[in-house]
């Protein structure tokens, strides 16, 4: 899934959020990547084909970690 998505923090940035099904996320600036999180690549239970909750909740962890920026790059 990919959003575009404007800060409180910093209303004139825009940034590009991009999550996969298995809680991955990158974020963007520019075409630039701040920030890349990684999910852990075996668990137990994990599904096999990922599920759109964990990707929902790589998109809100990453609105998150947009809020907890220094400067509107990182």
């Amino acid at each position: 899934m990919r959003i575009t998505y404007v800060s409180e923090s910093w209303p004139e940035t825009t940034y590009e959020i991009e999550s996969d099904r298995f809680g991955s996320y990158t974020i963007r600036v520019g075409g630039r990547v701040v920030k890349r999180v990684t999910s852990v690549t075996e668990y137990l239970g994990r599904p096999k084909w990922g599920s759109k909750k964990l990707e929902i909740n790589a998109i809100e962890d990453a609105k998150a970690a947009i809020a907890k920026f220094k400067s509107p790059t990182g």
